[in-house]
């Protein structure tokens, strides 16, 4: 499993927070960013990585 980060900067002027996710992929980042967003409250933007889009791959090996 990946290394996940979650990187939060607070813009001392503006009070703007922002919210970084790093290792996550498709819903498990949804998931993630939906909890921050009803903590933080409000949200203004969001902007998706690539790895937003992926799907974790799942195998299943069958022995004959």
């Amino acid at each position: 499993m990946a290394n996940r980060i979650i990187t939060v900067e607070i813009d001392e002027s503006t009070a703007d927070v922002t919210v970084d996710l790093a290792g996550y992929e498709g819903k498990g980042c949804a998931a993630v960013q939906e909890a921050f967003a009803r903590m933080l409250g409000n949200t203004t933007h969001s902007t998706h990585k690539p790895e937003f889009n992926k799907v974790p791959v799942k195998t299943t090996c069958i022995k004959r």
